[in-house]
């Protein structure tokens, strides 16, 4: 139905923009195309966000489900 590529935020990367967002407990973090949600993930547990993530590809979301 969707054919739109992943291409995965590498982890050093999404840290980053995590900080420089100066990201912390209190903010909600919205990731639109969230892919396998490595970014909503870290900002929850590094940085004690809520994190909300929209993903329209079934098999990104399964993977997300089980992390």
């Amino acid at each position: 139905m969707y054919d739109v590529p992943f291409v995965a935020t590498p982890e050093h990367v999404a840290r980053r923009m995590l900080e420089m967002a100066q990201v912390g407990p209190g903010d909600i973090v919205y990731d639109l195309g969230a892919g396998d949600g490595r970014i909503l993930i870290m900002a929850a547990r590094e940085f004690g966000a809520r994190a909300v993530g929209i993903e329209l590809r079934k098999d990104l979301f399964n993977q997300i489900e089980r992390k």
